[in-house]
This record gives C-alpha cells, structure tokens and sequence, in this order.
C-alpha cells in the first residue's frame, strides 16, 4: 500500500494487485453511474476522486486495526480527524461528478441493427 501511496497517480499502480483492480472497478461503477463517455474534466476529477478514496480505503483498513482511536488524554487520534478532511473531499469531488445515476444514451437504430443481426445468425 505504501507504493500505492507514493504513485502520483492511480494508473501508475501495478495493473495485477488487489488495489490496482479495486480502483479499477471503483472508477468503472462511477463512470457506469454517470452514463460513461466522461469529459476530460470529469475523469480528472474521477481520477482524483479514485486516489483520495485509495487513501481513505487504506486509512479504515488501518484504524480498524486499532484497538483504540482514543489516546491516553482521551482525545481522538489525528489521523481520524485527517481521514475525515480527505473523507469531506472526495464528497467534494463526487459531488462535482454528480450523484445522479444516469442512462446511457441508446442509439436505438443502432441497437436495431445489432439485434437484426443477431437474428439472422
């Protein structure tokens, strides 16, 4: 995860580790929601999206670990108040995206077509 961490960015991950495809799903059911066919603004908001929820993943993976998030002064780990700045930004960065699920557009000619063939064959 450390490796992960220090990449720039989320396509610079080893395409074969648990992380590298669960980014790559993650990013495939956003851009699905979103009706696919993303501007490049959107999928540079999508990427940024994908590396702060890489990091937020990684920070739950490791507080459930804990056996407290509380300190000796009962006051609440730093990190806890860090994972939720980063937590508030990706709502940031999906809101931008939007929340919305959206349908594809369907070229209904075209799905004739391919369906007309289909049945000839």
């Amino acid at each position: 995860m450390r490796k992960a961490l220090t990449a720039l960015t989320t396509r610079r991950l080893d395409g074969r580790s648990a992380v590298a495809v669960g980014v790559r799903r993650w990013k495939e059911d956003v851009r699905g929601d979103l009706g696919g066919g993303l501007s490049r603004a959107q999928e540079a908001l999508l990427e940024l999206a994908a590396q702060s929820w890489v990091v937020v993943s990684s920070l739950d993976d490791w507080l459930a670990r804990q056996p407290s998030l509380v300190t000796r002064k009962r006051q609440l780990l730093p990190v806890v108040v860090q994972r939720q700045q980063l937590v508030d930004s990706l709502s940031r960065l999906l809101d931008k995206l939007g929340l919305r699920r959206k349908q594809k557009a369907v070229d209904l000619d075209a799905y004739l077509r391919e369906h007309d063939a289909r049945t000839a064959s």
